[in-house]
């Protein structure tokens, strides 16, 4: 019992961590495409940055179904979770997953600043983007009329 406890912390960590790392890897991708205006590849890394942010939210819950099989109603970093994994864990073990969780915690301290700095670049190249859009826009809809009219390629 105490080792399932101790491996599924571990692995919850191990996971969010590596969604966090992975979600930086995308925000920087995100920054690449805003600033070469390529807006297939932004909608891209858009679309793979929701299946990321989908995982994480898999892995809350499994934080939240940690909380609710120590009988607890707060989260992770409340005080009475620590003192519950403590009483498990002890302080070696206590320690370790709060090394863990600082790490996570710099990790998406990073990607948040990385990304309200991609927010802030997609908003100075928002005209040039709304034009590429429009771009992409009539030729699927010339496409779309050359079919109509019964032209294949």
């Amino acid at each position: 019992m105490l080792d399932d406890f101790r491996e599924n912390l571990s692995s919850l960590a191990s996971t969010e961590l590596a969604l966090y790392n992975e979600l930086a890897l995308l925000v920087q991708k995100e920054g690449e495409c805003v600033r070469s205006g390529d807006l297939d590849c932004l909608l891209s890394i858009l679309v793979e940055k929701q299946d990321v942010i989908s995982r994480q939210e898999l892995v809350q819950e499994g934080w939240n179904t940690i909380c609710t099989g120590l009988g607890l109603s707060e989260g992770r970093d409340g005080p009475v979770f620590w003192e519950k994994v403590a009483s498990l864990l002890g302080p070696d073990g206590t320690d370790d997953l709060k090394a863990s969780l600082a790490v996570i915690r710099d990790v998406a301290g990073s990607v948040l600043e990385e990304e309200q700095e991609v927010q802030t670049l997609l908003e100075e190249h928002v005209a040039d983007l709304r034009k590429e859009m429009l771009r992409l826009n009539r030729g699927k809809k010339a496409v779309h009329g050359y079919y109509k009219s019964g032209g294949s390629f």
